[in-house]
């Protein structure tokens, strides 16, 4: 049943912009919580990665720097979509992997052009 209706979120609900799925070893660094975190997909509407930890160290965070090769956007502001357990990941008390999916907030329309660079420098597919 589940799966059914999946199949027709898929179909009716399209994503406003084409996600990527990002080439291994890009990370971002989250501000407040200062983490650097890898980066799982990205898209102009925002992003995934996965986090070791638990959810309360990143409550108060909503902007996230991208760093790799020669970025000139220093603060993205984003607002948390979702927050979950990392697929395949054992919960423990030692360590917690999550995968935490954000949206961009308001983007400039320089922001948008050093974001759409860094999206063609390290995305690989589409999702």
């Amino acid at each position: 049943m589940i799966n059914i209706l999946n199949i027709f979120r898929r179909i009716f609900k399209r994503r406003q912009h084409e996600r990527y799925y990002v080439r291994n070893g890009t990370f971002v660094i989250v501000s407040l919580a200062e983490k650097t975190v890898q980066v799982i997909d990205i898209s102009m509407g925002g992003t995934a990665f996965i986090y070791e930890g638990p959810p309360e160290e990143f409550k108060l965070s909503g902007s996230l720097k991208l760093f790799p090769g020669e970025m000139r956007l220093q603060k993205m502001n984003f607002d948390t979509v979702s927050d979950i357990p990392a697929p395949g990941s054992i919960e423990s008390s030692e360590t917690t992997f999550r995968r935490r999916g954000v949206k961009f907030k308001w983007l400039g329309v320089l922001d948008k052009v050093e974001l759409n660079k860094f999206i063609k420098e390290v995305g690989t597919f589409t999702v």
